[in-house]
């Protein structure tokens, strides 16, 4: 198995806004190509506990065989980050003092074959994150009518021509590669790109893999989850990578911020709701020229970080 390609982003500031010390017990909900969770080991120590979960299986054998000191020394579970909470329970921890989670895809996935991420090589239509279970790619669009493909095109991708797509992608199944996709959607709106600086299936092809995946829903899950495991002062840093994202984070962060969560005809509080955090990035922190230069797919990220009151 090849050495990890995968570069992060904003790692630094992900994790200064932890402030992580030694003997803490933390969480990396994504552990992808290991380096946040090998640089948090460093920062907490032998005396910390460090727990990094992975929907990919591939991505914790990759780690587990580059890194297997580490990796004998933290707990690492292959599972999607939703079930944070059964997780930790299912080990004994009820209380954490700082979580983690970069939600890009990594380089590694987008780069082996077989996974059905890119539209760059011919791969088949999986795009599993857990390829262990649930539905295909090609399994969602034989089963899917153009209504709904159009929706979950929009919806997840902020696709302008989400309807001309779907109607295509209907017209155009069974397709038996991830080139023979991209090639149909770009046949259909590629006239609507000329000078744009993306591929014409680049939103289809993130909405899909958002469908496939589940992840907005499994995000707010892991969220809502994540902060009643922090203790009072714990803190948790996200980096996302698109408006969808970038928005659960941000409404959920400051939902459980807010004094009140009356609408605004109503003159009194009647919700009695309490912040249980305090938002420590009102606008979201994002990349430097510098690692944007370095790294070109950082270009999108943000990042938010909260404290647990």
């Amino acid at each position: 198995m090849e050495k990890t390609r995968h570069i992060p982003v904003m790692i630094d500031e992900a994790l200064d806004c932890l402030r992580l010390k030694t003997g803490m017990v933390v969480v990396d909900a994504t552990l992808g190509g290991g380096s946040y969770t090998r640089k948090i080991s460093h920062m907490i120590g032998p005396s910390g506990t460090l727990i990094a979960l992975d929907a990919d299986k591939n991505a914790i054998e990759r780690f587990e065989k580059q890194h297997a000191k580490i990796a004998k020394e933290i707990t690492i579970v292959h599972s999607n980050f939703s079930q944070i909470n059964d997780i930790l329970s299912q080990i004994g921890i009820t209380q954490v003092n700082a979580i983690v989670a970069d939600l890009g895809l990594s380089s590694d996935q987008l780069e082996t074959v077989n996974r059905g991420f890119s539209f760059l090589q011919e791969d088949p239509l999986d795009m599993r994150l857990d390829q262990s279970n649930g539905e295909t790619l090609d399994a969602l669009i034989a089963r899917t009518n153009a209504q709904n493909l159009s929706k979950i095109i929009y919806e997840y991708g902020d696709e302008r021509h989400a309807n001309k797509i779907a109607r295509a992608l209907i017209e155009g199944r069974p397709f038996l590669s991830t080139i023979e996709l991209a090639n149909t959607i770009e046949k259909a709106v590629g006239r609507f790109y000329r000078g744009a600086k993306i591929h014409p299936a680049t939103k289809t092809f993130q909405a899909l893999r958002i469908a496939i995946n589940n992840e907005y829903t499994n995000l707010e899950t892991f969220l809502t989850s994540g902060i009643k495991l922090l203790v009072p002062t714990g803190r948790m840093s996200i980096v996302t990578f698109h408006s969808g994202e970038d928005r659960i984070v941000k409404n959920t962060f400051r939902t459980n911020a807010k004094e009140c969560l009356c609408t605004p005809e109503i003159p009194l509080c009647v919700c009695k709701h309490k912040p249980s955090v305090r938002d420590l990035t009102k606008k979201p922190l994002q990349p430097t020229g510098e690692e944007i230069q370095k790294n070109p797919r950082a270009r999108s990220a943000k990042l938010r970080a909260i404290e647990k009151i």
